[in-house]
């Protein structure tokens, strides 16, 4: 299931073999990733003899991966709680940026530093698609950079960016690389800073 979007309901059966009434005293999930699961139910407070009830189960995956949980029936049968595990996994992009932040110290004005390189890794698994890189903020022009990442990251890979620092007056120049993507939390963003000298 794609991140942040939830799945069809899936159903779950509890059922009451036994010649009493069943007490249930709650339906809940529970487990290591519990919050990419939501629950709902017609089993109400009591199961007659006999009886059974559903659980509608949906996934919403809030990250990339498998991502497991339990429905938990808590009541007064001796075999309480039972327990029904579930297991999905998230299709979805991780995009990060290497290092956060670069800092070209001084430079001479009207000179260029040494290139810089900034990774690009999805560690994600599907394909990161990248809408629009670009050097942004108040110095932005005297920050310069070049890629290989095309419009895509392949799931495991990385890509370069080449940042060059090219004060065009003296004092502090700032700006801000920013990757903008289908990843969670973009654009993903790496602070620039120099000195004019």
């Amino acid at each position: 299931q794609t991140v942040g979007t939830s799945s069809a309901a899936q159903t779950l059966t509890l059922s009451n073999p036994q010649s009493t009434a069943l007490s249930i005293t709650s339906v809940a999930i529970t487990g290591t990733n519990s919050g990419d699961y939501s629950q709902t139910n017609n089993c109400g407070t009591s199961l007659g003899a006999g009886a059974s009830c559903t659980i509608n189960v949906t996934f919403t995956p809030t990250a990339a991966g498998t991502r497991t949980a339990s429905v938990t029936v808590t009541d007064n049968a001796t075999n309480s709680p039972q327990t029904a595990g579930l297991t999905g996994t998230g299709l979805g992009a991780v995009a990060t940026l290497a290092p956060s932040s670069l800092n070209f110290g001084k430079v001479r004005v009207m000179s260029t530093s040494s290139p810089r390189t900034i990774t690009l890794t999805n560690s994600g698994n599907v394909a990161l698609n990248i809408a629009s890189l670009a050097i942004t903020g108040s110095n932005s022009s005297d920050f310069a950079q070049s890629n290989n990442c095309g419009i895509s990251v392949a799931p495991g890979a990385n890509c370069s960016i080449s940042v060059t620092f090219t004060p065009s007056a003296k004092g502090p120049r700032t700006a801000t690389l920013s990757v903008a993507d289908d990843a969670p939390g973009s654009p993903q963003q790496v602070s620039l800073k120099g000195n004019g000298g």
